[in-house]
């Protein structure tokens, strides 16, 4: 898009909502943490009449919990926010005074910085076309726990609640909240994110929305929209909503459920579907450095275990079964299970993004499956001959350090943002590895 298109879509925006006050332009940390600066209306319009936005510390990158800067990051440098104008949208709530915007970073000249997940992203999704010659749709599915809050000792405690439920379930409790989950699908239709149905997941409290497909970052987008519509939505009903992955040990999680296809833009469909194969074969190869990204906390890997729903122990694939990471639904799509709410989901899909492009480079035979129950119920010749080999890490020190191994997504992604993000996941886990059980649950909870 050109910037007087861009230049463009504002004014077609603004000029349709008069009553704007303030817009907020947005961009999300390694750690999920969705950053926002405030601009009064009059700021922004000379923002945009001069062409140059506001100028971030490149740091910001770089900080882990109390903004504590991670370890061996220079303190310099500086990059620009540049709004993406088609993401513009009314704040609900906000009776049409504020505006929203997703943006990307990128250098004095307008270059997208290496830092940048969603450029990186954007810059991934060109080469699967330009190069490769397919497209790519992605939904997401939002799993959220809705919980009480209350202060105590000077603390915020998040208290489970609707324990009369159950997957798909519509029980008298369960009824007691569909006012609240219907203002949610309401006011999502308004901010142009129709849902494709919602339900009762297994966990109290516990309910999906579906989001609807859309390309990769715009899918990113629009998951990050939903998110802040559920969480407001909840708040006003007195819910706290939260991605938090297993509120319960004694119930099932909470994933961040990513749906992938890849389409041939011109091949002949039975070439197109071996080369669609290969894409996820490449996830199969790269998956236990793509958890680093998916499942990005120590408490993630509660789900990385058999009988959960969540996608089992190994790297393997099955249509429609629940139990493996890769869900096969159609020829040339499948769902990625082990991914939660604490990732940030444009790295999450920068890393699948990297692993299926190098699989299609390599025209990758897909092996892992047909696997049709729980491959930890498999015997090891069975798992051998079906090509289950790869054994998932069970914990985050494991996945961040077969990302450090991991050349190819090193090379696809950028190695300044790999090394940026490794060296944030260190710092953040040591900070939260400080902190009792109770505590970092609580803190985590407040923030996701």
């Amino acid at each position: 898009m050109t910037v007087a298109q861009s230049i463009s879509l504002w004014n077609d925006f603004a000029a349709k909502n008069g009553d704007l006050e303030f817009v907020w332009l947005q961009f999300m940390s390694y750690r999920s943490l969705v950053y926002t600066r405030i601009f009064p209306i009059a700021k922004f319009k000379s923002m945009v009449g001069n062409g140059r936005f506001i100028a971030i510390p490149k740091v910001a990158f770089h900080v882990g919990p109390g903004d504590v800067i991670a370890e061996g990051v220079p303190p310099s440098g500086k990059f620009w926010l540049q709004p993406d104008f088609e993401t513009v949208y009314c704040q609900p709530g906000s009776k049409g005074s504020r505006a929203v915007i997703m943006c990307d970073c990128v250098n004095d000249e307008g270059v997208p910085i290496g830092d940048c997940a969603r450029s990186r992203l954007q810059e991934l999704e060109k080469i699967l076309m330009a190069e490769l010659g397919f497209s790519a749709l992605v939904g997401f599915e939002v799993e959220v726990v809705f919980m009480r809050a209350k202060k105590e000792n000077g603390g915020t405690q998040y208290a489970m609640t609707n324990y009369e439920h159950s997957w798909s379930s519509m029980t008298t409790e369960d009824e007691s909240l569909v006012g609240m989950l219907e203002a949610i699908s309401r006011t999502l239709a308004t901010v142009d994110v129709p849902l494709e149905q919602f339900h009762a997941e297994a966990a109290p409290g516990q309910w999906e929305f579906v989001l609807p497909p859309a390309r990769p970052a715009r899918a990113v987008d629009t998951l990050i929209k939903a998110r802040d519509v559920i969480k407001r939505v909840a708040g006003s009903f007195g819910y706290h909503a939260t991605l938090y992955s297993r509120p319960s040990p004694a119930h099932a999680g909470s994933g961040a459920h990513v749906h992938v296809s890849i389409n041939p833009i011109q091949q002949e469909a039975r070439e197109g579907l071996k080369r669609a194969e290969s894409f996820f074969a490449g996830i199969m190869t790269h998956m236990p450095a793509v958890l680093a990204f998916s499942l990005p906390m120590d408490i993630s890997y509660s789900r990385v275990a058999a009988g959960l729903w969540s996608g089992g122990e190994y790297a393997c694939w099955g249509w429609e079964n629940k139990e493996v990471p890769l869900r096969r639904i159609e020829g040339n799509r499948f769902e990625f299970k082990l991914s939660d709410g604490f990732a940030n989901p444009y790295l999450v899909l920068s890393a699948m993004f990297a692993a299926g492009i190098e699989g299609m480079r390599n025209r990758a035979p897909l092996r892992g499956g047909d696997c049709t129950k729980s491959a930890s119920k498999l015997s090891a010749n069975e798992r051998r001959t079906l090509g289950i080999d790869t054994v998932l890490p069970k914990s985050l020190d494991e996945s961040l350090s077969a990302l450090t191994q991991d050349l190819d997504l090193r090379k696809l992604c950028g190695a300044e943002l790999i090394d940026a993000y490794l060296s944030v996941k260190r710092t953040e886990t040591g900070l939260l590895r400080q902190m009792n059980e109770e505590d970092r649950k609580n803190w985590l909870i407040a923030r996701y």
